[in-house]
């Protein structure tokens, strides 16, 4: 009987060692709880003993803190380039409106200086061509302002020199 007893403490101690020393050797990626749904309870015991769980869950704390860090700055990036895209819209409404009161003030004075000097065929040549332009720059998209510029200077040209040949 006493050799059973020997045998059994012997047992139990060994159960025992090993166990203390699986609860060391739990770590981390060991200690999902989503895979540990179905563990017995010693698993669980030696993950929660080890230090495993506390330590996942740093990890994924630290982790949530870099993603929010990053989705701020997406956010930040994402409303700079709002007010850039806003910008350039009110850019190219800006120039649609200034193409549009060009237009309409050169219209206006090409139409008076037509009805003006209604038997100069030279003249009026010039401004059904002068004409012509502008109803191009109306066409032109403001985007381009390079483009756009070039066509109201050479239209400005053109006014200019019948303005000479006016005055002569």
């Amino acid at each position: 009987m006493v050799n059973k007893m020997k045998r059994f403490l012997k047992l139990t101690t060994l159960l025992s060692i090993l166990g203390f020393l699986a609860a060391c050797t739990m770590d981390k990626a060991g200690c999902d709880p989503r895979a540990m749904r179905d563990a017995g309870l010693l698993t669980k015991m030696n993950c929660d003993f080890s230090g495993s769980y506390d330590a996942r869950a740093k990890d994924q704390e630290t982790k949530l803190a870099e993603e929010r860090q990053t989705n701020a700055l997406l956010r930040s990036a994402l409303s700079n380039m709002e007010k850039q895209n806003n910008l350039t819209k009110a850019s190219v409404e800006q120039r649609r409106a200034d193409v549009t009161a060009i237009s309409r003030s050169t219209g206006a004075y090409l139409r008076q200086l037509q009805k003006t000097n209604a038997g100069n065929k030279a003249l009026n040549d010039k401004i059904k061509v002068a004409m012509a332009k502008l109803v191009s720059l109306e066409n032109t998209s403001p985007a381009d302002p390079k483009a756009l510029e070039a066509q109201i200077k050479g239209l400005k040209t053109e006014i200019e020199e019948m303005q000479k040949s006016l005055n002569n």
